[in-house]
């Protein structure tokens, strides 16, 4: 009787059925965690939205985020273009 070679290991076996879609920049974009003070009714409203809207705080408060710097953006694009 030989010795049965186990060196591909599990991975081999389990192949995936569906191939990976490439994962675009936003997607690749790097978390970081980070420690932020809320006045209380606020993080209550931020709290009840993420619960209407089933999603994390953490995404609700970083959608709301990206809504701000756009608007910001788009103020100072703006001012630019009225000087």
């Amino acid at each position: 009787m030989s010795k049965k070679n186990f060196k591909t290991g599990i991975d081999s076996l389990l192949q995936p059925s569906i191939p990976e879609k490439k994962r675009t920049d936003k997607e690749k974009m790097i978390s970081v965690k980070a420690t932020y003070y809320y006045n209380s009714e606020q993080l209550d409203k931020i709290k009840a939205i993420a619960f209407y809207e089933r999603k994390p705080i953490g995404k609700v408060v970083g959608e709301a985020l990206e809504a701000y710097i756009q608007s910001y953006e788009n103020l100072s694009k703006a001012q630019k273009l009225k000087r």
